[in-house]
């Protein structure tokens, strides 16, 4: 069995983070099979090393640093979505004063009527069918969010209203 089967059935997610190629997970999973085994593993030469000697004990050890990694990816990638998050959770407090936010949902929805009228009205050369189709459906997804960042904040505030 080589080394890195035998990580991959002890420690599934330092394996993969090993083999993702990237800069920081590598090194991450390294240094978590470092601790494990009390040995210096700073590449994959030495893991391969490291591995390949390991008793049952270091190895549950290793099964041990897997529990822990993953428990602290975990952590970072709820890190990374709270950060994502308090980026836009107060955009309409930012933006209560400022008339843009209603100016661009208006315009869309005039747009948006004007086009699909349009839609309606005018012949579409067989060749642009799929132009239109695309450009349509882009132009939807803008008008709806522009719609959903009125509704949405009211929506959940009236929910939350109506628990009390």
């Amino acid at each position: 069995m080589s080394w890195l089967d035998k990580l991959k059935d002890y420690a599934p997610d330092i394996a993969m983070a090993v083999l993702s190629g990237g800069a920081t997970l590598p090194q991450l999973a390294l240094k978590a099979v470092a601790e494990a085994t009390g040995q210096e593993v700073s590449d994959e030469t030495q893991m391969a090393a490291a591995i390949d000697s390991a008793s049952p004990e270091v190895m549950l050890k290793v099964k041990q640093a897997n529990n822990s990694f993953r428990i602290r990816m975990a952590e970072l990638a709820n890190e990374l979505t709270a950060t994502e998050l308090g980026d836009v959770q107060h955009a309409r407090e930012h933006n209560k004063h400022s008339k843009m936010p209603e100016m661009i949902c208006i315009m869309l929805t005039l747009s948006m009527i004007g086009f699909s009228i349009t839609l309606f009205f005018a012949e579409i050369p067989v060749a642009n069918v799929r132009l239109i189709d695309t450009l349509f459906g882009a132009f939807m997804t803008a008008w709806l969010g522009s719609i959903n960042y009125w509704v949405s904040s009211t929506r959940s505030s009236a929910n939350k209203d109506m628990r009390k």
